[in-house]
């Protein structure tokens, strides 16, 4: 019998090919028509479109992009706080595609484009975290389910959702993969400092450079996303809870030493010419000495024959103590700190904001409906998997430090999920990761009670495998060793042994598993592609041209759009001509009103928040009505039947009030 002439890696490098021009076709043909079918073309969410008002004005100034906006919440203006990673990503594109002269036509169609090929990337480093982490076949099966899981990341990576969010995904995923691939690798090699004190590059080549290249896009990451810090957290918790099982175990901890500064360190250093600022700057300090931090202290311990399980004890009390230092010492810095946990338990006002939703109580009450439509079956079988982790990992001592990252990234991204719908698009690449480790898992148990039933022998699973905790072993084993391949590459088909796959077990293997883990997602996907559900109607699109056709231009030149703007003094406002005024309409479409009308909303996404907006929405007195569009120098309304009706509770919530002063039972 001749061997296949197409060797595992190749068959495996054209079905992740296909999972990455399926995905970019899954997110462009359903929507394209409500993108690209009418006289606009249209972007598919509210953030999307200041994106490409400041990437507008960037192409004319690359690679200077704007740090103050005077058509923003007018009468005030508002500095630009967002991350430019992004911007200058797409900027960056649409100024090359443009040869550096970009028409509007070319700046459209790259931006609204630009997601669908972030979100299929994105197949690429969970494939490889598959790998890294089990097997190929692991790694495969999650790269075909982040393709095709409806939900957040889907629809964000939509055509059209030209919003940083994809990217946020893309680069944290690739940060984590080089990390695990780092700490594996160091693991494997048994990093200490003595490799670093001897020079020894030919053992600490790989470690490191995996190590550098986690801080290179850690820090993309820090400047795509403001709240970046999530994974420095999880990173940071990670650390201190591997150098305690270390530290148990009796192991050293040098390893984590050696690849855990560098990240954070390339990471500050990218972050600090972009913005100082001491919430971000501090957390990265203390994440970056910690397990420099955590191995001395364990050393000391271990010197001074200190019990090993003193060592979390004397973690919490240093925390506190620190805590303490900080509270003296800067005590608003710590309440910012500590106010950037509140991803996990959203207030009030976040709840009337649909993405701040929690997913099992998305309106007040438990239900899996928002689970099931955002990750069908996978957010049940990823919980399972979760489960059985960390169940092998209390049974079996001796688990790797990569997979109780692994673990530990799922587990928080898991609870920032269920705090808030949002994070669904983080949590899609945990799930595919947890359900194709669980669907190969599921693969061998069907190949093995198949056999079984058959009397046949099975080299694949052992009564004394299935018994045992250490299941995992059969599908966490990353990689044979290259003795043992090339051996059954020589061994004759009449001597191998039997009970391996045959044809049928297989068919029957692969039929189950796509029944239960990709065929539930199929139609899910396909009607989130193609929903748009954030893009503006005609009728807005035609309002809002009609504003900026028929309607004084606010500075008194069109062009002025493209210009940069001083930023005023802190506490003043920016300075109008006296040709300027204000559109008064709902935050969800202040965006809208700026890059469509070129007119300057009194309300808008993002922070900012101006409760005149609502109580002007809301109030019952004319004469308080006129004192708040006086006060914002509002000159045109524009609202539409969802600010009356679907969307009316968010205005009275803002404005302090409740939507049932304003509705009679009858």
């Amino acid at each position: 019998m001749s061997q296949s002439r197409f060797s595992p890696k190749l068959i495996i490098g054209i079905v992740i090919a296909l999972f990455f021009v399926g995905a970019i076709c899954l997110r462009v043909i359903p929507s394209y028509d409500q993108v690209f079918g009418t006289d606009w073309t249209k972007f598919t969410s509210a953030d999307a479109y200041y994106h490409m008002r400041l990437v507008d004005n960037l192409v004319q100034h690359f690679p200077d992009r704007l740090t103050f906006d005077a058509y923003t919440f007018f009468p005030r203006g508002s500095a630009v706080t967002w991350p430019p990673f992004f911007d200058w990503l797409l900027a960056g594109i649409i100024w090359l595609v443009g040869l550096g002269s970009p028409t509007q036509h070319v700046v459209d169609t790259v931006g609204a484009l630009l997601p669908a090929v972030l979100g299929a990337l994105t197949v690429i480093p969970v494939y490889f975290i598959g790998k890294t982490l089990w097997n190929r076949w692991v790694g495969v099966i999650s790269a075909g389910l982040v393709a095709i899981l409806p939900g957040e990341f889907l629809g964000r990576s939509a055509l059209g959702f030209t919003d940083h969010h994809i990217a946020e995904t893309l680069f944290s995923t690739v940060a984590i993969l080089f990390l695990i691939l780092a700490i594996k690798s160091a693991r494997q090699r048994q990093l200490t400092f003595k490799h670093l004190v001897s020079l020894d590059w030919a053992t600490m080549r790989g470690p490191l450079i995996y190590s550098l290249l986690a801080g290179i896009f850690l820090g993309i990451y820090l400047l795509t996303w403001m709240g970046a810090l999530l994974f420095v957290f999880i990173v940071f918790i990670y650390f201190i809870i591997q150098s305690i099982i270390d530290h148990l175990r009796h192991e050293s901890s040098d390893y984590l030493s050696l690849v855990g500064v560098a990240p954070f360190l390339i990471a500050l250093m990218m972050f600090l010419p972009f913005s100082q600022e001491k919430l971000y700057i501090v957390p990265l300090i203390i994440a970056l000495l910690a397990p420099l931090l955590l191995n001395a202290l364990s050393r000391l311990m271990a010197i001074r024959n200190i019990k090993r399980v003193y060592l979390p004890v004397a973690l919490v009390v240093l925390g506190l103590a620190a805590g303490g230092v900080f509270q003296i010492a800067d005590p608003s810095l710590l309440k910012s700190m500590l106010g950037r946990f509140v991803i996990f338990t959203p207030g009030v006002i976040t709840l009337t904001v649909m993405e701040g939703q929690p997913l099992l109580f998305p309106t007040g009450s438990f239900s899996f409906s928002l689970a099931w439509a955002s990750f069908t079956t996978s957010f049940f079988l990823s919980i399972i998997s979760l489960v059985l982790l960390i169940i092998y990992f209390v049974k079996i001592k001796r688990v790797g430090p990569d997979k109780a990252l692994f673990v530990i990234w799922s587990l928080v991204i898991l609870a920032a999920v269920l705090g808030q719908r949002r994070f669904g698009y983080y949590f899609t690449v945990n799930a595919a990761l947890l359900t194709g480790y669980v669907s190969a898992l599921l693969f061998f148990v069907i190949h093995f009670v198949i056999a079984y039933l058959r009397g046949e022998p099975s080299k694949y699973l052992s009564r004394e495998i299935i018994e045992n905790p250490a299941l995992e072993k059969l599908a966490t084993k990353s990689t044979d060793s290259a003795t043992k391949r090339a051996k059954r590459r020589r061994a004759r088909p009449g001597e191998r042994q039997k009970g391996g796959f045959n044809s049928t077990v297989m068919a029957v293997a692969i039929v189950i598993v796509f029944c239960l883990s990709f065929a539930p997602n199929i139609s899910p996907a396909v009607k989130t592609a193609g929903a748009a559900p954030f893009a503006p109607s005609d009728a807005w699109c035609s309002s809002l041209s009609w504003l900026r056709e028929n309607t004084p231009d606010p500075f008194g030149n069109a062009e002025f759009y493209y210009e940069f703007y001083e930023q005023p003094p802190r506490g003043q406002k920016y300075e109008y001509p006296d040709s300027a005024y204000g559109i008064m309409a709902w935050w969800d479409y202040g965006h809208w009103i700026t890059r469509i009308a070129r007119r300057l909303p009194n309300h808008g996404p993002g922070g900012g928040w101006n409760p005149n907006v609502a109580r002007f929405f809301t109030t019952q007195d004319e004469a308080a009505t006129y004192e708040i569009i006086d006060k914002l120098k509002s000159k045109y309304v524009v609202v539409d039947y969802d600010t009356a009706t679907a969307k009316f509770y968010a205005l009275a919530t803002w404005a302090g009030s409740s939507k049932d002063n304003f509705y009679e039972i009858y």
